[in-house]
């Protein structure tokens, strides 16, 4: 059992990531980006779960967009590329699962 806290990391950034915990093919990472914070258009070779636990962002995929917030769940399937900006100060869990 592993039991993480989840400390707000943006005071002096204004985009931080950090690996919570690590099993098998899965990594848990913290994501935290103040609003109006991007991160350009990017792939990953993993599917890639986004749960919002606070704030909310806009996904874009080509000319779609997706708009979540604590009350939705994201799957990005492997090679997908997409982009992001936060619409408000986001706290989200982004869950890498290699195939």
């Amino acid at each position: 059992m592993q039991v993480h806290e989840l400390k707000n990391h943006l005071q002096s950034k204004d985009r931080y990531t950090g690996v919570l915990t690590e099993f098998a093919k899965t990594k848990v990472i913290q994501l935290q980006l103040a609003a109006g914070s991007e991160i350009r258009e990017h792939r990953t070779s993993a599917d890639a779960l986004i749960v919002v636990q606070k704030g909310r962002v806009v996904f874009a995929f080509g000319d779609q967009e997706v708009e979540l917030g604590p009350d939705r769940l994201l799957h990005i399937p492997p090679d997908e590329p997409h982009s992001l900006r936060a619409l408000e100060e986001l706290e989200a869990l982004l869950i890498r699962i290699e195939r």
